[in-house]
């Protein structure tokens, strides 16, 4: 046994019927990542009362209550982890590609949004 291989929880390449189980790329666990870091400064400063959401969208949920924000921002956050890890069966490379590219984008956006709230 090679040294390493015990303690994977999930093969690299899985049986088509089971890839959303599969190891995401490095691509999607940054997005997903990025999301989730977004969705706990998000609620935890807007709880705190030190910024209001940016997104048109979303403001009304985290007004109505923060968890509705978090439970619609999860799913959404779960929707597209699973739309790209069942798409992978189809095109790795391309949801290696849109996922890398969405992180980037993700980034860019939030980080404006910040600078913007503060100018």
């Amino acid at each position: 046994m090679r040294m390493g291989t015990r303690f994977r929880v999930w093969p690299r390449n899985c049986s088509p019927k089971v890839v959303i189980l599969s190891r995401p790329p490095i691509s999607v666990t940054l997005l997903v990542s990025i999301a989730l870091l977004d969705l706990v400064v998000t609620t935890v400063l807007f709880c705190l009362g030190l910024i209001e959401e940016m997104n048109p969208l979303m403001r009304p949920l985290i007004h109505t209550h923060p968890a509705l924000f978090v439970v619609v921002k999860l799913a959404t956050i779960a929707a597209a982890f699973i739309g790209l890890q069942w798409y992978r069966r189809h095109d790795e490379k391309f949801v290696r590609l849109v996922a890398g590219y969405g992180a980037v984008v993700y980034s860019v956006v939030w980080v404006g949004w910040c600078i913007g709230a503060h100018l």
